[in-house]
C-alpha cells in the first residue's frame, strides 16, 4: 500500500481549503462539474486574488493526487469559457505531471478522463 504523501493542502476545519476540497469531492460524487468561480464562492473565500489563490491550491491538490497515483480530482473545477474544459493551467500542470492530453482532440481525451474520476470516487 502507498503511503498518503501530503502537501500542504490547509484542510484545517473552517479554512476555505476544507470547503473546496468537500466541494469537489461532492462535485465529483454526483458525476458534475463546477467553475472555479462557483468553487471560490461556495469555499467562502474572500479577499483579492481569489481564483489566483484557488488555482494554485488546486495544483498542490493535482501532486498530492499524482503522488498518491490517484486521478486528478481538480479535473472537475472548469472555465466558464473555455466550453466545458478547465482553464489552461490544469493542462500545463497535467503535462508537468506526465499526463498530456495534447493529441488530436483534448476535449474528447479530457472529457475520458473526468470518467475516470467518477469511477475512482470510491478510492478517494
Amino acid at each position: 500500500m502507498i503511503a498518503n504523501r501530503s502537501t500542504n493542502l490547509n484542510l484545517d476545519p473552517g479554512s476555505w481549503q476544507q470547503y473546496a476540497h468537500a466541494e469537489i469531492m461532492t462535485v465529483i460524487k454526483n458525476k458534475d462539474q463546477i467553475t472555479y468561480n462557483a468553487l471560490a464562492a461556495t469555499a467562502n473565500m474572500t479577499g483579492p486574488h481569489k481564483i489566483h489563490r484557488l488555482t494554485s491550491w488546486l495544483e498542490q491538490l493535482m501532486a498530492e493526487d499524482h503522488d498518491n497515483d490517484r486521478p486528478l480530482r481538480a479535473a472537475v473545477v472548469i472555465s466558464k469559457a473555455r466550453g466545458g474544459l478547465p482553464a489552461p493551467g490544469f493542462f500545463d500542470k497535467a503535462k508537468e505531471l506526465g499526463l498530456d492530453f495534447e493529441t488530436t482532440d483534448r476535449h474528447a481525451n479530457y472529457k475520458a478522463y473526468l470518467q475516470t474520476v467518477y469511477a475512482s470516487i470510491s478510492e478517494l
